[in-house]
């Protein structure tokens, strides 16, 4: 296949890498701002908070024993925080002409951070328990799928 036939490489997705920064940049921010979250961390991740909760039949699954409104709350704040910024970087991509396929990725982005920060938020003010809020994070990642196959399709 000669040059010229050559399907042509996207450049180097430097809105990409910002966003990779930012991210380590907001953890970094929430962790130092929020009393608290490194004790909520440990012990959530501590075995001894865990159970296997039968969902259905002889079906078990693992669950926390405690709530942790801190550690949820710094979650939430993440998701809203993040995908705030990747609208900004939606706006960016636009402003740069880039392709419609990292838009897509951005659009996808927004659509599983906003929805994951609500599922948080209401496992944080306890509108719904542990095993809701997985299925709510299921229920993200097919919306971040569905929100980026539809911009896909304004090829």
């Amino acid at each position: 296949m000669s040059e010229t036939q050559r399907k042509p490489r996207e450049k180097m997705n430097w809105l990409g890498l910002f966003s990779f920064g930012f991210f380590i940049l907001l953890v970094g921010i929430i962790w130092l701002s929020t009393p608290g979250l490194s004790d909520d961390i440990v012990s959530f991740l501590t075995p001894e908070n865990w159970h296997n909760q039968q969902i259905f039949g002889g079906i078990l699954f693992p669950y926390p024993k405690a709530n942790y409104p801190i550690l949820y709350t710094a979650v939430m704040e993440f998701c809203f925080i993040f995908a705030i910024f990747h609208v900004v970087v939606l706006a960016i991509r636009f402003g740069l002409r880039e392709s419609i396929n990292r838009k897509a990725g951005t659009v996808s982005s927004i659509a599983f951070w906003f929805s994951a920060g609500a599922f948080v938020y209401w496992l944080a003010n306890g509108t719904i328990g542990w095993l809701s809020f997985i299925g709510g994070i299921v229920v993200s990642v097919g919306l971040a799928i569905v929100a980026s196959s539809i911009v896909r399709l304004f090829r």
